[in-house]
């Protein structure tokens, strides 16, 4: 187990991972602190490994959900099913899952493709 999950819930290591790409987008917007390619390079590479254990991640979730259900521990507002509110759940996150894999997929293609992208050299006269 690494230090950061034996210090932090995984709500809160959740919430710090949304915060990381907000921030991401804060530092990137227009350009901003992004000075190569290789710079984009890197995010992607980065992104591309969170989006590969995101479809694991929902898995587990899910895996969770269901056993919690199975021993009783899940109950819905009043006038819900709760076979049909773990479904839904479920069924969610498995499609999460798959979006995942393609947008992995997707990052895959892009950092394959950002590879022969270099600054251009400058001129001089």
């Amino acid at each position: 187990m690494t230090e950061l999950a034996s210090t932090m819930t995984p709500g809160e290591v959740a919430s710090r991972a949304a915060h990381a790409i907000a921030v991401l987008n804060e530092l990137t917007h227009g350009g901003g602190e992004l000075s190569t390619p290789g710079d984009v390079r890197d995010i992607v590479a980065s992104l591309e490994l969170i989006g590969s254990s995101l479809p694991q991640l929902c898995e587990q979730l899910a895996r969770f959900l269901v056993v919690q259900h199975e021993d009783g521990q899940l109950t819905p507002e009043a006038g819900l099913d709760a076979d049909d509110c773990v479904t839904e759940v479920i069924e969610a996150l498995a499609a999460a899952g798959q979006a995942a894999d393609m947008m992995t997929a997707a990052l895959t293609e892009a950092r394959a493709g950002s590879q022969v992208l270099a600054p251009a050299q400058r001129r001089t006269r």
